[in-house]
């Protein structure tokens, strides 16, 4: 509505209500009224059209879009939030010119809708800086390279940086002279924001050398974190234990102090296996006739197990017997280290340590598996004339 068309309808209904009866003054500030309520209502018409127009035409189209984004920018409310600018923005013209004769209800009118629109912008940012991160988190390069860090970083700027314009409204001054303000406050600040800072840099490290990612086990036993990363935040990351236990750690304390990460140890080619048994020394000799008859009569002892040199001993063959079973075991990955050795002899017995990986990743599974492999093994040590060391009591 232009200054002239709506001085034109103030003074035609002024002049009606004059003709009416009503005395000059009362029917001026009855269609001045008269001027502002049409207005307001033709705002709340144009808010609803507009409502309508986004919840069931624009929402058809998202759903059919074959991209995603849209759908994430709708879901979060970007083009809603966009529409509530409009009844401002239509007051903020058609005001001006109806109530000219007000210069002060117009100025804290104006006033009003200067702070309404502060305040939706940033609405509408926050609300697409989520939009954003969703979009993001369902990339596959989302879990090594997280950025909710970052989109909480920008939703903290966008939050001083309209409590500034906010406050520079209300008080009448330019934004540029707050900020000259705000440099004074610049330590009180700094203490204020002391955890999300270091939380924004230990993120920028994590992410940029691949220290972590979500997915990842890692173990932490100042925080008794010993689980899956969850969730990585501007200040805290989510940790379920396998207890499933959640623990939150300060992303600087990844920094500052040392946790194990075991990627590594997956993306190696399986859970590693490093685990021996203790044989007794005094058992340790070379086999005889009756240990070789007995190995073959029971299918252990056969030409593979046997090296072929003359002064194989017992535990020789129980080493040789040891890799051809861990080689016939479909669950070990054997394109990876696969080893039994001796290790130093100390006073405890002789250590047969046995390195391996095992390929499926479940922890559960794994333990399952170490523990029949080592059973099967105490109980067949005997067939080689061979005993665990155990100390007696």
């Amino acid at each position: 509505m232009n200054e002239i068309t709506a001085h034109t309808i103030n003074r035609g209904f002024q002049s009606t209500l004059v003709d009416w009866g009503f005395s000059d003054t009362f029917a001026g500030y009855l269609a001045d009224f008269s001027v502002l309520i049409i207005i307001l209502f033709v705002t709340i018409i144009i808010y609803y059209v507009a409502k309508f127009i986004i919840n069931r035409v624009l929402k058809r189209l998202v759903e059919k879009s074959v991209s995603k984004w849209d759908d994430h920018l709708y879901e979060q409310r970007v083009f809603t939030r966009l529409v509530m600018l409009l009844p401002a923005l239509v007051l903020k013209v058609s005001l001006a010119p109806s109530i000219a004769k007000y210069p002060e209800a117009i100025r804290f009118i104006e006033l009003g809708l200067h702070l309404y629109i502060a305040f939706i912008i940033v609405l509408v940012i926050i609300s697409f800086l989520n939009a954003v991160y969703h979009i993001y988190s369902e990339l596959d390069v989302a879990d090594s390279k997280p950025i909710k860090g970052y989109v909480q970083i920008g939703k903290i700027i966008t939050y001083v940086l309209g409590g500034i314009a906010i406050i520079s409204i209300l008080i009448g001054q330019s934004p540029m002279t707050l900020l000259a303000g705000l440099g004074a406050m610049s330590a009180i600040l700094l203490l204020i924001f002391k955890d999300s800072i270091l939380g924004f840099v230990a993120g920028v490290q994590l992410s940029s050398n691949r220290m972590l990612q979500i997915g990842d086990w890692i173990t932490m036993p100042k925080y008794n974190a010993d689980g899956t990363v969850l969730d990585i935040s501007l200040v805290t990351v989510k940790v379920q234990n396998f207890d499933n236990s959640v623990c939150f750690i300060p992303a600087y304390a990844l920094i500052s102090d040392s946790f194990q990460n075991w990627r590594n140890m997956e993306e190696a080619g399986g859970r590693r296996m490093k685990r021996s048994i203790l044989i007794d020394i005094g058992t340790v000799r070379f086999p005889d006739a009756t240990i070789l008859e007995n190995l073959k009569k029971k299918g252990i002892f056969d030409d593979k197990i046997q090296s072929g040199e003359i002064n194989t001993t017992n535990l020789g063959l129980f080493r040789n017997y040891t890799v051809e079973y861990l080689r016939k075991t479909p669950l070990l990955n054997q394109d990876a280290s696969l080893m039994v050795r001796t290790l130093q002899p100390t006073e405890f017995g002789i250590p047969m340590e046995i390195y391996t990986f095992y390929k499926p990743p479940d922890w559960g599974e794994f333990e399952d598996f170490q523990s029949k492999l080592f059973e099967h093994l105490l109980a067949i040590l005997p067939e080689f004339g061979l005993k665990a060391f155990q100390r007696s009591s």
